[in-house]
């Protein structure tokens, strides 16, 4: 795949129309002067390139749908992703906030979620799936969200113009941060801790980690959870249904860059229902794209080969709880569950399928500003995911049943 200069070039190309349009309009020097454009190295050598710091500099957004602008608003603009940040066509993160004009936006950008507000939203260049699907992450997100009880970025595909010209599809998706889980359950975005990376030693990304390390880590540190007084206690301060979704949604894909990356998990001690510890599931781009991992499955201490020593820590929490008997036969069963109904090969299949018609018509354009594989190419990429499941599907079955069997 080639990669074409971020150098501006004379508007060429205009959308098919069949996806909601994103303008972004913004001084030019904030993108390609060499003091302060965040989209281009700029004055600084390459490991410290402009479009890796947090700049965030004033920029309007409107956004179009049905032939009409529906919104329009000054915002605070940033490059966004982490390894994605080096591709040609960056993520960027949208901010309202007060001193912009609006503390926030009241709109349905994602249909089919509760939430009509949002503070922030991310559009993603589709992380390291970038020149390949375009759809995987998201794909993912749609094939579990209605079963798993876990945290998700809602998605929407649409069309971005950066100062009047076609910038290609980007994946609108919601941000995860503490106003996520406030506009979805009413807590306080204050009092949210929002953790993430290695389960026995955790950072930050926002609020406290303090009682995490008491009642998590210094619990099973101290107690067995083979005791069922133990596991009861501990289930009081974990969602155990949802760490269950999380580590079978993370561990069927065989996410290889988690689990100390690309996990988060919240809560919001002085909620009524939302004190215990729940989790997110995030950027599954790196996954269901090499078929000779159909049959690896690595569940902790409990069954398989780690394929990353350094990320063990990662199933702290797990290793711990299938000492139990009873989680042992509940997570075995879910799973089954999630084998036969979620990733059934049919619906995986449908799902994907219509996320690439969604943006098909749409795709030869993207093609064309950022050279991009062949439509036929992609489709083909698009295929070998469906691949990827339908001889997942079989051979996770076989383990778990078998798994299962041994745990009676």
């Amino acid at each position: 795949m080639g990669i074409v200069s971020c150098e501006k070039e004379p508007f060429k190309i205009k959308d098919a129309g069949t996806l909601p349009i994103i303008k972004l309009s913004i001084d030019e020097k904030y993108l390609w002067s060499p003091d302060s454009g965040m989209y281009i190295v700029g004055e600084n050598d390459i490991e410290n390139p402009n479009y890796k710091h947090k700049w965030e500099f004033s920029a309007q957004i409107k956004f179009k749908e049905n032939g009409e602008i529906q919104f329009s608003d000054t915002v605070g603009l940033r490059i966004k992703g982490n390894c994605s940040r080096g591709h040609s066509m960056k993520s960027f993160g949208v901010y309202w906030r007060k001193k912009y004009g609006k503390k926030k936006l009241q709109y349905p950008l994602f249909p089919n979620i509760s939430t009509t507000t949002f503070k922030r939203i991310f559009l993603r260049n589709s992380g390291n799936d970038f020149g390949e699907t375009h759809i995987k992450d998201a794909s993912i997100m749609e094939i579990f969200k209605d079963y798993a009880n876990v945290d998700f970025q809602a998605y929407r595909p649409c069309v971005l113009y950066l100062n009047k010209e076609y910038w290609g599809i980007y994946n609108m998706r919601e941000m995860i941060t503490p106003h996520h889980f406030k506009y979805h359950y009413n807590v306080d975005d204050d009092a949210v801790n929002l953790l993430e990376g290695s389960e026995r030693n955790p950072s930050i990304d926002d609020g406290s980690k303090d009682s995490y390390m008491r009642d998590v880590v210094d619990f099973l540190t101290k107690k067995e959870l083979s005791d069922n007084n133990n596991y009861k206690a501990f289930s009081e301060v974990i969602d155990i249904d949802s760490y269950i979704d999380y580590i079978i949604i993370n561990t069927y894909l065989y996410k290889t860059d988690w689990p100390c990356g690309n996990a988060k998990w919240w809560n919001d001690p002085t909620s009524v229902n939302h004190k215990k510890w729940k989790w997110v599931v995030y950027d599954s781009d790196w996954t269901m794209k090499n078929i000779k991992n159909v049959d690896k499955l690595w569940l902790g201490d409990f069954y398989g080969e780690s394929y990353n020593t350094s990320y063990n820590d990662g199933f702290f929490i797990f290793n711990h709880l299938v000492k139990n008997k009873n989680f042992r036969q509940k997570f075995l069963n879910r799973y089954l569950f999630f084998i036969e109904t979620v990733f059934e090969k049919n619906r995986v299949r449908n799902i994907i399928i219509a996320n690439r018609d969604q943006i098909a018509s749409e795709y030869n354009n993207h093609k064309s500003k950022w050279n991009t594989i062949s439509k036929t190419k992609w489709e083909k990429v698009i295929e070998n995911m469906i691949e990827f499941n339908n001889k997942r599907n079989d051979k996770i079955k076989g383990i778990i049943q078998k798994l299962i069997h041994e745990n009676k």
